[in-house]
């Protein structure tokens, strides 16, 4: 019987020709946690608080010196370069200096938090005393500016009501009909300014003495009735030209415009002025003129009285509530 030949058939499966490995997945895996861990971080920087905010900022600040540890070895832990770092043994020695990232101040670095937010958001960084207690945040949203703006509107409306007292409290004395034009009312940075100044040829006030006659002191009256029924502190200054006034006891344009301020004051707290608002009586002499082009003019002798602003309150982001 002759010997069969072996037929050895060998079957390839077609349908895996297009695998090559999965390397790929691994690949894909690493890349979604880089992914999760960033905006687990991006969440962790929104989160935080700014105590823990400045713990992660000094952890990653970089540093050279550890005062605290002690080691088993050769130097016994303690690191050489204290100021610098060494930047080569054969040369000439030199330090170079590690970048200050975030050293003057940790919550300068994750700032960035903010950018989000409305242009109304202002962050503050204290280097002062306060700066240990933290960085304050002062966040004008919309609830606050509204109320800064119900707050601006109400002073410009008492201001409008102040002066249009003053003008028809002077309207109805038909002696006050031509002093009109030795009144100035005018609003300033500081609050509104009420000046009583002389004119030429209409003098307010006696030459070189601060007795005031009966149409400034009944001036002065209408001004302190306006603003008697107001809280707001009151600054009265006295000015003169810069015409040379001294007498032989010494008694010069100093003295002089400190004694019209103070005879203003007494007027104002006869006439219904609480005392305790005269915040401050001034006599400045010729250093502030009212016009400055002609040093010894007449309307430079004045008397001001600055009724100053109510402060403005502010919304702190903490409490949510107005602050006087």
């Amino acid at each position: 019987m002759s010997k069969q030949p072996i037929i050895i058939k060998r079957v390839e499966d077609e349908a895996h020709e297009g695998h090559h490995g999965g390397g790929w997945k691994v690949a894909y895996a690493d890349f979604m946690t880089a992914m999760m861990a960033f905006f687990l971080l991006l969440w962790i920087l929104a989160a935080s608080d700014e105590e823990k905010l400045r713990g992660l900022a000094d952890y990653f600040t970089p540093s050279l010196s550890d005062a605290g540890g002690r080691g088993e070895g050769f130097l016994d832990g303690i690191v050489l370069a204290n100021e610098g770092v060494m930047s080569g043994t054969d040369g000439p020695q030199s330090e170079v200096q590690l970048p200050s990232f975030g050293a003057e101040n940790p919550l300068a670095v994750f700032d960035s938090r903010l950018r989000g937010q409305s242009q109304g958001i202002v962050i503050e960084y204290d280097e002062g005393e306060a700066a240990a207690e933290g960085v304050a945040l002062v966040q004008t949203d919309p609830e606050g500016q509204a109320e800064g703006q119900r707050h601006a509107e109400q002073r410009e409306a008492d201001l409008a009501q102040i002066e249009a007292e003053i003008i028809r409290e002077i309207e109805a004395h038909p002696e006050y009909d031509n002093l009109a034009d030795n009144l100035r009312l005018e609003r300033t940075p500081d609050g509104l300014d009420i000046q009583i100044v002389d004119r030429d040829g209409r003098s307010m006030f006696e030459s070189g003495s601060a007795a005031i006659g009966d149409r400034t002191r009944g001036l002065i009256e209408i001004i302190a009735h306006a603003v008697e029924g107001l809280t707001q502190p009151l600054d009265i200054s006295g000015h003169t030209d810069a015409v040379p006034f001294l007498r032989r006891s010494g008694y010069g344009n100093w003295e002089l415009s400190s004694d019209r301020a103070n005879a203003t004051r007494r007027i104002m707290v006869a006439a219904g002025v609480a005392q305790p608002r005269i915040s401050r009586i001034a006599g400045l002499a010729a250093t502030v003129p009212l016009n400055a082009e002609d040093p010894e003019a007449a309307e430079n002798r004045r008397i001001s009285i600055l009724l100053r602003y109510p402060e403005t309150p502010k919304i702190t982001e903490a409490s949510g509530q107005v602050q006087p």
